[in-house]
């Protein structure tokens, strides 16, 4: 009984604070007065569907008419929720000012001293680069990163476009082409792992992320190389062959220690020991083999423990890590032996 009374002097406080007469309260419940009056003199409960008409109406929330008593404590959470949400959108309406008090002035100055609307067009992108950053976190609610990275580069490249359209005249016109391939090199070298991790498509070839990425990053690689021996009329020369071959060499050993760590069942002490192994070799008969390229003759490297000063530096370096990487690959393999014929005992 002393329930149902804490119950009705709760609907009845909730009414009175909402505003509401036992009559309106009835008329958007459809139900009785007299209904709503036997709830708060005690002598009744509401049916279980109008629960949540009834929270609407008074304002509260189920737990609390249940309950019969104020959450407090979620009532400050809800508070400093709609807070947050006004500082947002305050914080929004005055990037949006800012972006057409920087816009403005600059389009008038541009129709004005009659040179033309490129200046606002440039102003425009960066500023489109800034919304990226700025903006678009808190616009997006969900994949942030993934949108936050496209509006970025998209806007990137229309800052190099609308450079490139305003400097018709440069002296080197195909710098626009290698800008668009450096940055896609450097901003998906860095960000293409972290966007396909955190991508909800379902694809079987997104199985093979560091794949894709590898794949991606030569293509650029190569991209570039060509490209800029094009534009500087070095295709046909022994220098283009030499930096081609170069480059083969370079991506070949890179794929290597990936296939190494990515698809062999050896551990990553032993695949770290053998990449060790491979810098070693690189160290030691790199300036050889970038010297015999194209056509060249390889030699030797020569070797002098005694003397490490510039002339032999690099290959006594070379040796000494390639000594010291085999025998702790020797070593871990004995482990790895040992550990095996351990368990199988």
């Amino acid at each position: 009984m002393e329930q149902k009374e804490t119950f009705g002097k709760y609907i009845l406080q909730k009414r009175k604070a909402a505003g509401l007469s036992q009559k309106a309260l009835a008329d958007k419940l459809f139900v009785s007065e007299s209904a709503v009056s036997k709830w708060e003199r005690g002598l009744s409960y509401p049916d279980i569907t109008l629960v949540t008409s009834l929270c609407e109406a008074l304002h509260v929330s189920e737990h609390e008419l249940l309950t019969a008593s104020d959450d407090v404590h979620q009532r400050e959470i809800e508070e400093q929720s709609r807070g947050y949400l006004r500082i947002i959108r305050t914080y929004s309406w005055i990037t949006y000012l800012c972006y057409a008090a920087a816009l403005i002035p600059v389009f008038i100055w541009g129709l004005v001293s009659g040179n033309g609307l490129s200046v606002f067009f440039i102003t425009l992108a960066s500023l489109l680069l800034v919304f990226s950053f700025i903006n678009v976190p808190v616009i997006v609610k969900r994949q942030k990163l993934r949108a936050v990275f496209w509006c970025a580069y998209g806007s990137l490249i229309l800052l190099l476009a609308v450079c490139r359209l305003a400097h018709v005249e440069a002296e080197y016109e195909h710098w626009f082409i290698m800008a668009i391939l450096g940055t896609s090199l450097g901003l998906l070298g860095v960000f293409l792992p972290l966007l396909l991790h955190t991508s909800a498509l379902e694809c079987r070839a997104l199985h093979h992320k560091g794949l894709i990425c590898m794949a991606v990053d030569t293509a650029l690689i190569y991209l570039l190389v060509i490209f800029g021996n094009l534009f500087a009329g070095n295709l046909n020369n022994s220098n283009f062959k030499e930096i081609l071959l170069f480059c083969l060499l370079c991506t070949a050993i890179a794929w290597g220690m990936f296939v190494l760590f990515r698809y062999t069942r050896l551990s990553t002490l032993l695949c770290s020991f053998i990449t060790a192994e491979i810098s070693g070799i690189m160290i030691l008969f790199g300036n050889n083999v970038v010297d015999a390229l194209p056509g060249g003759w390889f030699r030797l490297p020569e070797i002098n423990l005694a003397d490490w000063s510039d002339e032999f530096f690099n290959q006594n370096l070379g040796v000494m890590i390639m000594i010291c990487a085999a025998v702790l690959i020797v070593l871990t393999l004995v482990r790895d032996v040992r550990k095996k014929i351990i368990k199988k005992d």
